[in-house]
């Protein structure tokens, strides 16, 4: 039986911001008193304030499916900017609300929907979608992590989280490289993978100094999941830095050590790049060398494949192909599978300011129309005939991605871009996938399967739990980052390991594992 219910930002700290008093005046937006195509009355307001990150604003203007969901609901929403970056816009939030000028509803962080929730600044939403949201109260029945996550232990509901796309990124790669440099067969493992770099690297790297068969941003630690070595609760057992729900890191797995020695082989082999290990390398130089040919592989979030072919494809060199790589198989010759992002977006919620509770019916059913069929196809889809088609029960669209995503910023376009936070609402998978190029789509439809996804398992934590979490995480990561970094380049020799692990245990790696373990057991148990 589940002990608790917890609504509350993983890596963020208790607000201090004191008692706050009930409710907040909002920035009042117009009014209007038409019939409503989603049960508001005449004389009943159809119109709220609405404050959002800035480009999420822009976002909506720019979305042509938008103006069809105001004319649905007899809504008019008025977009209030908050900032243009999460740090600005969250420090924003605090103000309104402490100044009282919060409008009738917003986006805020988690740990600021339950703080300022309990003092009274925001609507329990909980009677409201029991009598105007049988859409959203159908959901919230029919998926009962997203109850636990949203519900207090009062059966208050003081803000909503979005639905998250499932999927993983992708291992994709210069086909028309691998041609040249005879690889004839698609690589399937780690071994394989590795064979064809060398090949690359002897092809291209003989007249390159600065070519490198692997590239890319960011973290360069990517290949977890080929070495079952991903963090995981498999069983129940926290096992690993699971971090946000993604790939995180189990040291203590037999392959993490073999996944670090097969990084070192390809540093002293120049077949990663040494500057993505370092950290120096920045976006742009990524997207510089797989676009110039100085990299052939990379692995990166899943609608890169496509802007790659769009911006260094056949119109620059006739040659240019990228394709996308199957999951390779894991150390026990089985299918690898990827962990994806946690079902629900628990960084942001949606709220109502308690000053607005009489805008509170019309935002509900507002937010109702977003989780009903039509809403979902409106969002999902867009119009047909406009935008998508249907041919044997089946949707497809009509318009093209890459004209579409391309055209310039303020410009009114069809776009689907569902991983994208504007109001909280559910995902059609199936449509996230399909708004792309044939390339992603086809690799999207054909790898993301439930065989080869798992979704990243969702565990929340009190407000003590996540102060702990985020001082031991900011020490913790970045020890972990620099020590593996250290074996890699050869700075460290891999027979001091084991003092490593002791090392990471020191720092606070085990007290991460048994936070999550308390987490976990609390919200599952």
């Amino acid at each position: 039986m589940r002990k608790k219910k917890a609504f509350y930002l993983v890596f963020a700290a208790l607000l201090t911001a004191g008692s706050v008093l009930a409710g907040c005046s909002p920035q009042k937006a117009d009014t209007n008193t038409t019939d409503s195509g989603n049960g508001n009355t005449k004389g009943t307001s159809s119109s709220f304030s609405y404050l959002m990150h800035d480009k999420f604003i822009n976002w909506l203007h720019e979305d042509k499916w938008y103006p069809y969901v105001e004319e649905a609901t007899g809504t008019t929403v008025e977009f209030v900017p908050g900032g243009s970056n999460d740090d600005e816009y969250y420090a924003s939030v605090d103000q309104k609300i402490i100044s009282r000028t919060f409008p009738d509803s917003g986006i805020v962080s988690v740990s600021q929907a339950t703080v300022y929730g309990a003092q009274g600044a925001f609507v329990d939403l909980a009677p409201y979608i029991d009598e105007f949201g049988p859409n959203i109260k159908s959901y919230i029945e029919a998926n009962p992590t997203y109850k636990t996550l949203i519900t207090n232990d009062d059966g208050q509901i003081f803000g909503l989280v979005a639905e998250a796309p499932r999927f993983a990124d992708f291992i994709f790669y210069r086909a028309d490289h691998f041609e040249k440099a005879g690889i004839t067969e698609v690589p399937q493992t780690i071994e394989e993978l590795t064979d064809a770099m060398r090949k690359l690297k002897a092809h291209y790297g003989k007249d390159d100094k600065n070519y490198y068969p692997m590239v890319g941003r960011e973290g360069y630690i990517r290949f977890q999941s080929a070495f079952n070595a991903a963090a995981n609760y498999d069983d129940g057992v926290s096992r690993g830095v699971y971090g946000n729900g993604k790939t995180g890191t189990d040291l203590y797995s037999e392959g993490y050590k073999k996944m670090v020695e097969w990084y070192k082989t390809l540093y002293d082999e120049g077949l990663i790049d040494p500057e993505w290990v370092a950290g120096s390398g920045t976006e742009e130089s990524w997207e510089s060398k797989m676009l110039t040919g100085q990299g052939s592989l990379s692995y990166d979030y899943l609608t890169r494949p496509s802007w790659f072919m769009d911006n260094g494809g056949p119109e620059n060199d006739p040659d240019y192909n990228i394709a996308i790589l199957p999951y390779l198989k894991d150390l026990n010759g089985n299918p690898s599978v990827q962990t994806t992002e946690t079902q629900y977006n628990t960084l942001r919620a949606m709220v109502v300011n308690k000053d607005s509770e009489d805008k509170a019916e019309t935002i509900i059913k507002f937010l109702d129309y977003l989780y009903s069929d039509e809403g979902q196809t409106l969002v999902s889809w867009g119009v047909e005939g406009e935008s998508y088609k249907e041919e044997g029960g089946q949707k497809q669209y009509i318009v093209d991605f890459s004209e579409q995503e391309s055209t310039p910023a303020g410009e009114p376009r069809w776009s689907f871009l569902n991983d994208r936070l504007t109001f909280v609402k559910p995902i059609d998978n199936d449509a996230f996938y399909s708004w792309n190029t044939d390339l992603v789509r086809n690799a999207a439809l054909e790898l993301f399967t439930d065989e080869s996804l798992k979704t990243g398992v969702q565990v929340t934590y009190t407000a003590d739990q996540s102060k702990k979490l985020a001082d031991l995480s900011a020490k913790v990561n970045e020890a972990v980052t620099s020590g593996v970094t250290q074996f890699v380049t050869g700075k460290r020799a891999m027979s001091e390991w084991d003092a490593f692990l002791g090392e990471m245990e020191a720092a606070g790696y085990k007290d991460i594992v048994a936070l999550q373990q308390e987490a976990y057991d609390a919200m599952y148990k």
